[in-house]
């Protein structure tokens, strides 16, 4: 990604320049989509879409406040704050996994049984991960998918460090436990 919209939030005030602000929806709306969507797993087209939109105006509000830090600073404030959205959502409603809506069209027979074992392990992960609380699941997210740093994700979730390695300690113990017991089951 460029760092013009970044650029543009040091040299201009977003939250009084439409435009400004408009370049930075348009520079990190995919990143905030895609944070949300996983931490949703599947969720809702309509709940990501209004997450998003929360997000952006979370963000609107924040901007006073943001501290520039660099580069790629932003984006990551920005990627933090669709994460709260996130988890305050998943805290107020659960939200129902819904599995892989893929088709297999004339594979060869051994390519299809690699596609069906690829689409069941993936199943399997997307459960257990759905078993995950939510403050766990964020912490596995941002770091696994995302990558944030440990301190990253403290700063972003408003948690001690010592917490967040514990949660992805925990996280990552109880995702194996989840895979090799469906597994074995």
């Amino acid at each position: 990604m460029s760092d013009e919209p970044e650029a543009s939030v040091r040299k201009r005030t977003p939250r009084e320049d439409r435009e400004a602000f408009r370049a930075l929806v348009v520079a990190h709306q995919h990143a905030v989509h895609a944070v949300l969507a996983q931490m949703l797993f599947r969720g809702p087209v309509a709940d990501v879409d209004d997450l998003a939109q929360e997000t952006f105006l979370r963000v609107h509000r924040a901007l006073p406040r943001f501290e520039d830090r660099g580069p790629g600073h932003l984006r990551r404030w920005i990627v933090t704050i669709a994460a709260r959205v996130a988890i305050d959502h998943l805290r107020r409603k659960r939200v129902p996994l819904e599995s892989f809506d893929e088709t297999v069209h004339r594979l060869p027979s051994r390519e299809a049984d690699e596609l069906a074992q690829f689409r069941r392990l993936g199943q399997r992960v997307e459960a257990a991960l759905a078993e995950l609380g939510a403050e766990q699941r964020s912490v596995l997210v941002l770091r696994q998918l995302h990558g944030l740093e440990y301190q990253e994700i403290a700063e972003a979730l408003q948690i001690d460090l010592g917490t967040v390695k514990s949660r992805l300690h925990r996280a990552r113990t109880r995702l194996e436990q989840l895979l090799i017991k469906e597994r074995v089951g």
